[in-house]
């Protein structure tokens, strides 16, 4: 017998390799629901790690290589006038250089002091506000890189991002102001003592700076991804600190163990070129040990900056679960801002 086209007249074994019969409809909705779902996911998709230092450094540097181009030319034109001020200091201490001189000069024995006394204060609270403005910078490239997919940060431009970070720049210098307003204090402290206590009392300030600067660490990535002002940014940065202070912590000193490292290698090429008899520098020695110092900070600073913008992303991974909440946006379809309006959810960050 032979009926609905033959089907009946198969045998018992060809029915059942046959496929299934699927409405056009359903089938078409499936496979538009599918494809539509991996466009959306698949651009955020987010995995979590066991070692969320390890991975901030080894994501962030692969964005940093990736983006080489753009993070080095675009943290140059903001360090630049770091760079010069940090080469002024330079000059200055050779000029000044005398071994019977106090390290540190002190506003407290009665001698005069001029503006060449406060050059290194001044060079290293300039180091802290390039560091931020850099971070912004380079934050919003690896933000955009990874919750917008290569494809739709290849848009990000050298100008349109630089325009972006001076336009926040405003908000930045007061966000900075309200995580780093110790540093001031800590320099009239160590400027008004003896000089040979000047020294220790460095020493414990900077330990100390180790445990508050894991508090704001995250302050400029959240200001970036979340659309933040700088209070509530700060508010952010010590709740998120709080909730993994021992990774914020670690990726604190690891990234100060890195820096240093690499700057001490830098720092070692002249002496051991002199050493050589490559070249003899003579006297001036130290400045060209300084200016190597300083090509070395236009390397380290953006590599830093884009390990903290990651290392923002691992903890709010690991303690908030962002991939869920971004799955789970994008399968129900719910990829507009919500109360909080985070715009991780909404888009590129800005």
């Amino acid at each position: 017998m032979a009926h609905d086209g033959g089907v009946t007249d198969r045998t018992p074994w060809e029915r059942l390799d046959a496929p299934a019969a699927t409405p056009a409809s359903v089938s078409d909705r499936a496979s538009t629901s599918s494809s539509g779902a991996a466009r959306s996911t698949g651009r955020r998709r987010l995995a979590r790690s066991r070692s969320p230092v390890v991975e901030s450094f080894d994501r962030g540097g692969d964005v940093f290589q990736r983006r080489l181009r753009l993070v080095l030319v675009g943290s140059a034109c903001l360090l630049g006038p770091l760079v010069a001020l940090n080469l002024w200091v330079l000059v200055v201490g050779f000029d000044r250089f005398d071994p019977d001189d106090a390290l540190f000069p002190s506003l407290g024995s009665g001698a005069r002091s001029g503006i060449e006394d406060l050059a290194p204060f001044l060079g290293a609270t300039a180091v802290s506000i390039a560091t931020a403005v850099v971070g912004c910078f380079v934050a919003m490239i690896v933000l955009t890189d990874r919750f917008d997919g290569h494809a739709a940060s290849a848009g990000l431009g050298l100008w349109s991002l630089l325009g972006r970070t001076i336009r926040r720049l405003p908000a930045v210098l007061v966000a900075w102001a309200l995580g780093h307003w110790w540093q001031p204090l800590a320099a009239l402290m160590v400027l008004s003592v003896d000089g040979e206590d000047a020294g220790g009392l460095l020493f414990m300030l900077g330990a100390g700076a180790w445990f508050v600067s894991a508090l704001t660490l995250f302050v400029v990535p959240a200001m970036i991804a979340e659309r933040l002002r700088p209070l509530a940014a700060l508010r952010r940065s010590l709740q998120l600190s709080r909730r993994a202070y021992g990774t914020a912590l670690l990726f604190v000193l690891t990234a100060t163990a890195i820096g240093a490292l690499y700057l001490l290698g830098v720092a070692t090429i002249a002496p051991l070129l002199e050493a050589n008899g490559f070249v003899d520098f003579g006297g001036a020695a130290w400045i060209v040990q300084g200016i190597l110092v300083q090509l070395g900070v236009l390397l380290v600073v953006p590599l830093v900056a884009a390990c903290t913008a990651q290392c923002y992303v691992e903890v709010r991974l690991a303690r908030e679960g962002l991939d869920v909440v971004l799955d789970a946006d994008a399968a129900f379809e719910a990829g507009v801002a919500d109360a909080s309006g985070d715009p991780i959810r909404d888009g590129a960050p800005t």
